[in-house]
């Protein structure tokens, strides 16, 4: 199985910089994902490995082959787009052999691989089935033995599950792990959802205005960012501002706001530096009034999400942050107008330099 090797790659449209010198490592074998917002050259970035888009400059290795100037037929991937492009007069049989058919696969083992194919995707009761008798999942997992049926080694995946509704997105994902574990290939997914991303990968890429701008495993990059756009993309986050005034033996006591201190774990800046502090909804606990690392507040309003009750609470001080607490049985907790104290221990607050261009324009999406 083939190692993906990107070394400086860019693309312009214009003046538009959609990839600006990529550096990447796919492993033989990884399960690799690539999230940003809309616009910060995902799309492009796997269009460029498979061949359809010429980079500006820089060089894509596949299995430490160089591949500039090979076309996608002959690159050894397989591509699944988001829109489902099976043939609609041709049966799910005639969907997954075309490829190999028109290039001229002896007619046995063709038909032993499809066989395989259909047992594996578990449509083999289904293989006479036109697309339109076939739910949107269903069709999608064709899509996915089609691309495959060439021997692919390289899968790539450009946002896939898009076109399908919640429940089946959540159930194919997997399904479409388990196909790439299972036949040992090595896969990159595009993707705009972010949980579908963080429940499958091995590893996961994050990408703004066309750079990496942090890559590694799902649960690093959601309880240990190194930056603040991660941190704000990945997942949810409150975020505060403040200055150190000490350095205690345990980590960095920040102010923040009316006064308040909060004790941390960081001991990588400096006393009178201006920070910003981060910490996931979840990780807030409702307190009792008083005590360490707490801040008092209203609750502005409170909006259930299955389990999840999501709080925003303005606090003293004015700033608005969410607190996330599961859903229990029975009358609510609290509710909208209840005065509180939330508080986050020092092990979850998250500790950032202010940036020089302020926060707001850090955590832009744009």
């Amino acid at each position: 199985m083939p190692e993906v090797k990107l070394v400086n790659v860019t693309k312009r449209y214009g003046e538009i910089l959609a990839n600006d010198h990529i550096n990447l490592t796919i492993k033989d074998g990884e399960y690799v994902s690539v999230i940003g917002p809309s616009g910060c050259g995902k799309t492009t970035l796997i269009k460029s490995i498979a061949g359809i888009i010429t980079p500006d400059e820089g060089e894509i290795y596949i299995g430490g082959k160089l591949v500039n100037n090979i076309p996608i037929e002959d690159r050894s991937i397989g591509y699944v787009f988001q829109n489902i492009a099976l043939f609609p007069h041709m049966t799910v049989w005639n969907n997954i052999t075309y490829g190999p058919t028109v290039k001229g696969m002896v007619p046995e083992e063709t038909r032993a691989l499809a066989l395989e194919m259909l047992e594996m995707i578990k449509l083999g009761a289904r293989s006479d089935a036109y697309p339109n008798e076939l739910s949107g999942g269903t069709q999608q997992k064709t899509a996915v033995a089609r691309a495959l049926m060439s021997r692919a080694e390289l899968l790539l995946l450009d946002e896939p599950l898009g076109a399908l509704d919640v429940k089946v997105r959540a159930e194919l994902r997997y399904e479409l792990r388990r196909i790439v574990k299972d036949l040992g290939l090595t896969a990159l997914h595009v993707t705009h959802d972010q949980e579908e991303a963080m429940s499958i990968s091995d590893r996961v890429i994050v990408m703004k205005k066309g750079r990496i701008v942090e890559e590694g495993a799902p649960i690093s990059l959601y309880t240990q960012p190194k930056n603040l756009f991660t941190a704000n993309f990945v997942g949810e986050a409150n975020f505060l501002t403040g200055v150190i005034i000490e350095m205690a033996e345990e980590g960095a006591v920040i102010e923040v706001g009316d006064g308040t201190r909060l004790m941390t774990t960081n001991k990588d800046r400096s006393v009178g530096e201006r920070v910003v502090i981060a910490f996931r909804p979840e990780y807030a606990t409702i307190e009792k009034k008083g005590g360490t690392n707490t801040f008092s507040g209203e609750i502005e309003d409170m909006l259930y999400s299955g389990s999840i009750v999501r709080l925003r609470v303005r606090l003293d001080n004015g700033e608005l942050i969410v607190v996330k607490k599961a859903l229990s049985l029975g009358k609510p907790a609290y509710s909208a107008g209840d005065e509180i104290t939330v508080k986050v221990s020092p092990e979850n607050l998250l500790v950032y330099p202010y940036p020089k261009e302020g926060l707001s324009k850090e955590l832009a999406l744009e």
